[in-house]
């Protein structure tokens, strides 16, 4: 699950379950009992290094239950490998202690650094509406005593190698929404659990949009500009039906709209950068190669006879000149 940037201010600014310094050490220690459970015996053959860890991640929890801090952080605190506290994380949220997401990433439309909340914290029946979080019960009832019986040796044994595949449908992941076809991957993972089958409608709207654009400009659309417009477009309609209650029609016609004016700002873009290309001089090619001594040497010689040359010249001129001024005096 991806936590937007709107709703990750909110999260931030929400009010602190804790007031005073006696209820977060409270807080803290209930988290850590916690964490204890879920290790048993093995919690106390971890390193000190990684039971700090632990202690600090509790403690900055107790706020707002819930941790974002990097697994680079916590390990460059206490000098140990982020892959210890992802382990250490992994294990909590196998035992469903914690729920982990994911912040968006401010540099690509792929997943940022994770955000873990704590189950036992009273902040998280907030979060879990907030979110839509779907935590499975972990308690499990309690196998009744079969009394031992002696062996029948008639019992023929029965192999448990091969069985049936209707397994795979009781269980927890086949339940989950399935993946919607025609729909890119990456907006099938972020918001089919909110629009479910109509994310397919949503997503012809705005592909609908960008046919529209192609046409009226005559200029082809990538498909990665056609994926990324798509996904900022049903991400802010994400973020206006969150506050307001519209039907199914007009979240076609108004995500239809906002990717229509995307797809004309990114053909305007596209237009300017091909004027500036058209302006553009063809640069001069100088060559810089280095020449033989030979090659220079007869260079030099051609230039010196040139200047040779043209210093006879200059001097046949002048002796000509001088001639024909003593005839002009001559005559005169």
């Amino acid at each position: 699950m991806l936590i937007f940037n709107d709703d990750f201010a909110r999260m931030q600014d929400y009010e602190s379950y804790t007031k005073a310094r006696n209820e977060q050490k409270q807080m803290k220690y209930k988290l850590l009992e916690m964490v204890e459970a879920v290790f048993g015996n093995s919690f106390t053959r971890l390193k000190p290094e990684t039971r700090n860890a632990i202690d600090m991640i509790c403690f900055l929890a107790t706020d707002k239950g819930f941790v974002y801090a990097k697994d680079t952080y916590f390990a460059k605190e206490h000098n140990i490998s982020a892959r210890t506290i992802r382990r250490v994380m992994k294990t909590l949220e196998d035992a469903g202690k914690i729920v982990k997401a994911h912040r968006s990433s401010s540099k690509h439309n792929g997943r940022g650094a994770a955000v873990y909340f704590f189950v036992d914290h009273p902040c998280f029946t907030h979060w879990q509406q907030y979110f839509g979080f779907d935590v499975q019960a972990d308690v499990q009832a309690e196998n009744t005593e079969i009394p031992c019986e002696s062996k029948d040796k008639d019992v023929k044994k029965v192999s448990t190698y091969y069985l049936p595949n209707n397994y795979i449908k009781d269980h927890f992941m086949y339940k989950t929404i399935p993946f919607i076809k025609g729909v890119p991957k990456l907006i099938n993972q972020t918001f089919k659990s909110i629009f479910k089958e109509t994310l397919k409608d949503l997503y012809l709207r705005i592909r609908i949009a960008s046919q529209k654009v192609c046409q009226s400009s005559s200029i082809t659309l990538s498909k990665k500009d056609i994926h990324s417009v798509a996904y900022e477009s049903i991400h802010v309609l994400f973020t206006y039906i969150k506050t307001r209650s519209m039907s199914f029609e007009e979240q076609c016609k108004l995500v239809y709209h906002i990717a229509l004016n995307k797809f004309n700002d990114l053909v305007k873009i596209e237009d300017k950068n091909d004027d500036n290309e058209s302006i553009t001089l063809p640069r001069k090619i100088v060559r810089k190669e280095m020449l033989p001594e030979w090659f220079q040497k007869q260079q030099e010689k051609e230039k010196a006879t040139e200047i040779e040359i043209d210093t006879c010249r200059e001097e046949s001129e002048e002796e000509e000149i001088a001639r024909m001024k003593a005839i002009l005096a001559h005559y005169t």
